[in-house]
């Protein structure tokens, strides 16, 4: 029996267009930039978009082992991670590098960053929000705001005084604008 986490992109294609050889799985790997898809040929109708925390990143496929699997998404996962750091500008890139370091050490007190579950279900988890706002946002352009300044982490104040600049909501109806919000998204979360 196969493991389903093995086949779980064996709806998408190759990034060459090939077929996948018998015993071997599609994995996804990160395009760097368009210049990589030119150099090396790639097939870009078997490219995709992805979206981490409303960063779009490209992404193709490989056939690999099952042997090989584990090893090609985790190196995946530390390839968006890193890369994302990267076009956020955040100052801890240097210090992925000395946690690298330290994951090596010999006294065990190291930590693997590049975790495939927990990031991967950090992410997906981040996917299905963005889809959900994109859902509230086709229904309510307001509510959708609403959810994306409550997914940035706003306070309460931030997003009333949001609400106002933008819209002219005042306080009281923009707390139930916020209550009705979260209600709808609920409802759609709940629906799926």
């Amino acid at each position: 029996m196969v493991d389903n986490e093995l086949t779980k992109y064996s709806d998408k294609r190759s990034y060459n267009n090939l077929p996948v050889p018998e015993g071997q799985y599609l994995a996804p790997f990160l395009v760097h930039s368009w210049d990589e898809v030119k150099a090396m040929n790639y097939h870009r109708d078997n490219l995709e978009t992805w979206h981490f925390s409303g960063i779009a990143v490209l992404v193709a496929f490989t056939p690999v082992t099952a042997e090989q699997f584990p090893g090609t998404m985790k190196l995946f996962w530390s390839d968006v991670r890193t890369y994302i750091a990267d076009l956020k500008k955040d100052p801890n890139i240097l210090s992925y590098d000395k946690m690298l370091e330290d994951m090596m050490s010999e006294d065990g007190n190291g930590y693997d960053p590049a975790q495939t579950e927990s990031l991967e279900n950090t992410t997906l988890l981040g996917l299905i929000i963005d889809d959900l706002i994109h859902q509230v946002r086709e229904m309510n352009p307001r509510y959708g705001r609403i959810l994306d300044l409550l997914k940035q982490e706003c306070t309460k104040g931030e997003i009333l005084d949001a609400l106002l600049s933008e819209y002219g909501i005042k306080k009281t109806q923009a707390y139930s604008e916020i209550k009705a919000a979260q209600k709808l998204a609920k409802d759609l979360f709940n629906a799926e």
